[in-house]
C-alpha cells in the first residue's frame, strides 16, 4: 500500500495557519497523528494494527527524547511525564470500532488579538497525490472548539450516528491501511462550556499585561472517556510558560542547537 496523508488545519480569513499543522498518516499496518514544524517536539500517536508481530491492536503515545532535546534547544517549550511511551485503550463504540483521540482547537487561535502569537511557523503544505488536506478558515462563534474526532475501525471506516455528526461535509477521510483497518475522522463545532476540555489541559488565556503564547496540550480524557486522548490547541500566557521551564531548571528562550 502506497503511503496516504491528510493535513489538518486551523485558519481564518487570511488563510493562514494558526497553531500546529497535524497530519494522519496510512503506513504499512499503522496509522499515525502528529504535527508538522521545526517544533513538533518528537511525540505522535500510534495506532497500531495486527501484524506478523503482534495480533490485535494497540494504541499509545509516544516521545523521542532526541527530537524532544533538539525542540528544546530551539526554544520551545516542551514538558511531559509519559516516559518512552503511554498506552490506552480508546473507547470501544461497536465491536470493531474504537474512538482513539480528540483534537480541539480552541477559539482563542483565531482571536484578532492573539493572532500574531497564534500564526504557525509551519506554512500550509503542498497538496497532491497521496496528501489530502482540510482546513477551517471561518470564525468559530464565542468560546467555541473545532473538534476532529478519530475513530479507527476494523473492515470498513465508521463513522459516528448521523445526529452526533456535522453531516457530511464534516467528514475527513477515510485512510485504509494493510492491516484492513479505517481511521475516519469527524468534525465538530461544540461550545466548551458544555464539551469541556479535561480539567488539567485548560490553561489560562492573558491577562492584562501578560503576553500571548500558544501551546498544545496533551492527555487522557474524563467523564467516563479515560480512554480516549485529547490534544488541545490553544493560547495562554508566556510568563506562565517561563515559570513552569524555570521550575525544571531550565529557560524558554534556550539558544538554538
Amino acid at each position: 500500500m502506497n503511503e496516504r496523508e491528510i493535513f489538518i488545519a486551523l485558519s481564518a480569513e487570511d488563510n493562514l495557519p494558526r497553531g500546529n499543522i497535524w497530519r494522519v498518516t496510512a503506513k504499512k499496518t499503522d496509522f499515525y497523528l502528529d504535527f508538522e514544524g521545526d517544533h513538533a517536539g518528537g511525540f505522535h500517536l500510534s495506532m497500531h494494527g495486527p501484524s506478523r508481530n503482534f495480533s490485535g491492536h494497540r494504541f499509545h503515545i509516544e516521545s523521542n527524547e532526541q527530537a524532544v532535546s533538539t525542540a528544546r534547544a530551539k526554544g520551545a517549550f516542551i514538558e511531559h511525564d509519559l516516559g518512552r511511551a503511554h498506552a490506552f485503550d480508546g473507547v470501544r463504540l461497536t465491536d470493531r470500532a474504537y474512538r482513539v483521540a480528540r483534537l480541539r482547537f480552541r477559539w482563542d487561535l483565531q482571536r484578532p488579538r492573539y493572532r500574531e502569537a497564534a500564526l504557525s511557523r509551519t506554512p500550509m503544505p503542498k497538496l497532491g497525490t497521496g496528501r489530502d488536506g482540510r482546513s477551517l478558515n471561518t470564525s468559530l462563534p464565542p468560546n467555541y472548539a473545532w473538534d476532529i474526532d478519530f475513530v479507527v475501525a476494523y473492515g470498513e471506516p465508521y463513522w459516528p450516528a448521523p445526529d452526533e455528526s456535522d453531516g457530511p461535509s464534516a467528514r475527513i477521510g477515510p485512510l485504509a491501511n494493510d492491516a484492513g483497518m479505517w481511521l475516519t475522522a469527524t468534525s465538530y463545532h461544540r461550545p466548551q462550556d458544555v464539551y469541556p476540555s479535561p480539567e488539567e489541559l485548560q490553561l489560562p488565556t492573558p491577562g492584562a499585561g501578560e503576553t500571548p503564547h500558544t501551546i498544545m496540550s496533551g492527555g487522557p480524557g474524563h467523564l467516563g472517556v479515560q480512554d480516549m486522548y485529547w490534544f488541545v490547541e490553544g493560547v495562554t500566557t508566556r510568563e506562565l510558560l517561563a515559570k513552569t521551564a524555570a521550575s525544571k531548571g531550565r529557560s524558554l528562550d534556550a539558544p538554538s542547537a
